[in-house]
């Protein structure tokens, strides 16, 4: 395990959904993780999820689950910002006071992508996210303009466009014409597995 941890490749979440609660929990691990391979821990994508009976066997309400993975992410970044003398939050679905959580992230915090296939995941990672992750059952018109809604949502929080990261899915035998091309379409980062195939348009 040591071996796998200190070796060149950087770890990523898949697209998950927030707990329902103890948010202590996800921020721990990953910080965790990030210190065991020495700083490779390079990303945690949130999505929500479409299916409200996954929703409910979480035991969350569907239709509150866009601002209580908003919430979550804001809970995570203020655990891994929180010195000794801990982190207080009071919010819609969490509330909590002096929290702790230990260790932190080797760079502080850990870029968090929203991962999903709507117009509103597109907005939300240009309003929080640090990146966007489209879904795969996309085609290409519809993902660039995810993506430009993205940028645009990025501008009207006042924060840099070109900052926005984008990943897309890959596979290990892509062609480096496939890589260029994604890489002029702006994105800046491709997620394969050793299984991966790259999803079509």
């Amino acid at each position: 395990m040591s071996r796998f941890y200190l070796g060149r490749s950087s770890k990523h979440t898949s697209v998950q959904p927030p707990p329902p609660s103890r948010e202590k929990k996800p921020a721990k691990r990953l910080a965790t993780i990030d210190v065991l391979s020495r700083g490779r821990m390079r990303l945690l994508t949130v999505g929500l999820g479409s299916l409200p009976r996954e929703a409910q066997a979480m035991g969350v309400d569907f239709a509150t689950r866009g601002r209580r993975a908003e919430e979550a992410i804001r809970v995570i970044r203020a655990l891994w910002a929180g010195g000794d003398e801990g982190a207080d939050h009071d919010g819609e679905f969490f509330s909590f006071e002096a929290v702790c959580s230990f260790p932190k992230p080797l760079s502080a915090t850990l870029p968090v992508h929203i991962g999903g296939s709507s117009r509103a995941a597109a907005r939300r990672a240009g309003r929080l996210g640090d990146g966007f992750f489209p879904g795969g059952a996309l085609d290409a018109q519809e993902r660039a303009a995810q993506w430009e809604l993205a940028r645009a949502s990025t501008a009207e929080a006042g924060r840099d466009p070109d900052s926005l990261e984008y990943t897309r899915f890959g596979s290990l035998d892509m062609p480096v014409e496939r890589v260029e091309e994604l890489a002029e379409q702006g994105v800046t980062r491709v997620v394969v597995s050793a299984g991966a195939t790259e999803p079509d348009d």
